[in-house]
């Protein structure tokens, strides 16, 4: 557990509970706390790519010409199947 972890109480059904023992087992993480933490960290990653995904949109129905102009600085092209 990271040092400055705050310990708190949640309650889950039987087979979440039973899914994050044999992940901890699987992924050979040390305690349930580790598994909690894994899956808090991907739900804020989707939400980051969500959020990311709806600016696409957004701005692929309102391209603006000032961002146009040096959006590619520096990178490589990609596609929403590479991240």
């Amino acid at each position: 557990m990271a040092k400055n972890a705050q310990k708190i109480s949640i309650s889950l059904p039987e087979e979440l509970i039973t899914y994050a023992e044999r992940y901890q087992k699987e992924h050979g993480l040390k305690s349930r706390s580790e598994v909690v933490s894994e899956a808090m960290r991907a739900l804020r990653e989707r939400e980051l790519i969500e959020g990311y995904l709806a600016m696409r949109r957004d701005y692929e129905a309102d391209p603006d010409p000032l961002l146009e102009a040096g959006i590619a600085d520096g990178l490589k092209p990609s596609t929403e199947d590479s991240w």
